[in-house]
């Protein structure tokens, strides 16, 4: 639970100013009273007390509740002021709520083993059926029931036939569509809606489960046994999650390679409930290889085709058998270890076939910066196109200081930084008809061998050392400083860039 979150809450009973806040970051893993003497302040840990209590100034932003106002708060601090008369009810209520959603947090992780031990969709959908006190269904996208609990009786007649059927009947689909819960939920897009049909026995919860965009199933936990909670509310959409990962594993067309790894991928893509997955990883015992890359694909032409988006992914799994895929937006991603030869190979043999670009990213070593690597090769794509490349394998190495100019937010145009002796000699090229900007640009990328250049630009080496002597005389260069090669190589980068 984050500060904003709980404060939220608890203004629906308490009179409470949030005063200081900047959506501090840190999750509250624990509820404690200030203390006089207190010295070793935890940001994990919400304080709540009197001003007067707050002797020692904490040497790191903390959360506060505080009655008064407390002085010398370190910046980025989150600090409410409550009622004398509210502190130590507001305060074991708030424990109430930080511990349960702790022990909610400790359910999730149950099923996330669950499914991670290769455990059936029934199995699983039973277990989070038990974790949650009540039934479950789930459906695809085409109102088929994929799955339903057994352990705990449903009595709605119109759900009770569609799970016997194995698909929502018409009856039933007409009655959700002319439902003003269903419409209302429609123009939101929230992921949870509470929604209840004419004669039902049961109050339903319903979760939409999303891939890429696209509502690809729901899951629908019916009231019976234990109200719907708050709780219920933010970990059924998890929920849904995990049991659709492990019916694609275990379906014949899923094929699904290491699911709910591919599960973790996504979430880290997505920023979904970060912080469920950072502690879940932490707590699972299974771990991503010590060093990572990232390999991401995009065909050049638009598909919507998901079966074609699975055929790539599976031969993605054919060439790196020990790697683990992940679809996010247009993107495929596959998370591997190394790229041999022998495999680059292969993938660029596999680009051509599929006429899809392909990124590769710097290789890391914490699965948490998996995010990051896996734009750096998105980036790679991107500017690829942009810069008009045509081959279809794009390594980050190549892009990363393009990177840099498309980020770069300065005030001062980039061209500003550009070595004075390109404008020179492409002015001297145009009044002349001569090659020299290039000349010099080839000359600098191929290390300054006179051979390389020569057989790269087709001409006579003794035409080429007339060239490099015409692009001293104009403009003055030391091309024997390490220095000024690099200024003018960046300076070339840019003006690339820029031009494109």
């Amino acid at each position: 639970m984050r500060f904003n979150e709980l404060i939220g809450i608890l203004q629906n009973k308490y009179e409470i100013r949030l005063l200081m806040s900047d959506d501090f970051p840190a999750a509250i893993m624990d509820i404690r009273l200030l203390d006089r003497n207190e010295q070793y302040w935890n940001e994990h840990i919400l304080y709540v007390g009197s001003s007067e209590q707050l002797k020692n100034v904490p040497d790191r932003p903390i959360m506060l509740l505080c009655v008064g106002e407390p002085a010398n708060l370190p910046m980025g601090s989150g600090y409410a002021q409550i009622r004398h008369e509210n502190l130590y009810e507001l305060f074991n209520e708030a424990k109430d709520m930080i511990i349960g959603e702790l022990r909610e947090g400790s359910m999730f992780y149950e099923l996330a083993h669950t499914a991670l031990n290769g455990k059936s969709i029934s199995n699983v959908i039973n277990t989070a059926a038990s974790l949650l006190g009540n039934a479950l269904v789930f459906v695809d996208s085409s109102q088929k029931v994929l799955a339903h609990s057994t352990n705990y009786e449903i009595v709605d007649f119109l759900w009770a036939k569609n799970i016997e059927k194995g698909h929502c009947s018409y009856e039933f689909v007409q009655k959700v569509r002319s439902n003003n819960q269903m419409r209302e939920w429609s123009k939101q897009g929230g992921e949870t809606q509470i929604i209840t049909l004419p004669g039902d026995k049961q109050r339903k919860l319903v979760a939409r489960i999303t891939r890429e965009g696209h509502v690809v199933g729901g899951i629908i936990m019916i009231e019976h046994h234990t109200p719907v909670r708050r709780s219920h509310i933010k970990q059924l959409p998890l929920i849904g999650r995990i049991l659709f990962d492990v019916f694609y594993r275990d379906s014949a067309s899923g094929g699904g390679h290491g699911s709910f790894y591919s599960t973790v991928l996504y979430n880290l893509l997505d920023d979904m409930g970060n912080s469920d997955t950072r502690e879940y990883l932490r707590e699972s015992e299974k771990e991503f290889p010590k060093e990572m890359r990232v390999i991401v694909a995009r065909f050049i032409n638009r598909i919507d085709n998901r079966f074609l988006k699975h055929t790539f992914s599976m031969e993605l799994e054919r060439i790196f058998s020990e790697g683990y895929t992940v679809q996010y937006k247009s993107y495929i991603g596959i998370l591997v270890t190394s790229i041999s030869e022998a495999q680059l190979e292969q993938l660029a043999k596999l680009a051509k076939q599929e006429n899809v670009s392909i990124g590769l990213s710097w290789s890391f070593n914490d699965i948490l910066e998996f995010k990051r690597y896996f734009n750096q090769a998105v980036i790679s794509i991107k500017l690829a196109q942009r810069l008009g490349q045509a081959q279809h394998i794009h390594n980050y190495r190549d892009f990363h200081y393009y990177d840099l100019l498309f980020n770069y937010a300065g005030k001062i145009p980039l061209d500003y930084y550009c070595h004075p002796a390109l404008q020179i000699l492409r002015q001297y090229d145009q009044d002349s008809k001569s090659d020299l900007y290039d000349t010099l640009r080839i000359y600098l990328e191929h290390g300054k061998s006179l051979r390389a250049t020569a057989e790269t630009l087709f001409i006579h080496r003794n035409t080429l050392v007339y060239r490099i002597n015409r692009i001293n005389q104009l403009t003055g260069l030391e091309l024997d400083s390490t220095n000024v090669v690099y200024s003018l190589m960046d300076s070339f980068r840019i003006e690339t860039f820029l031009n494109k």
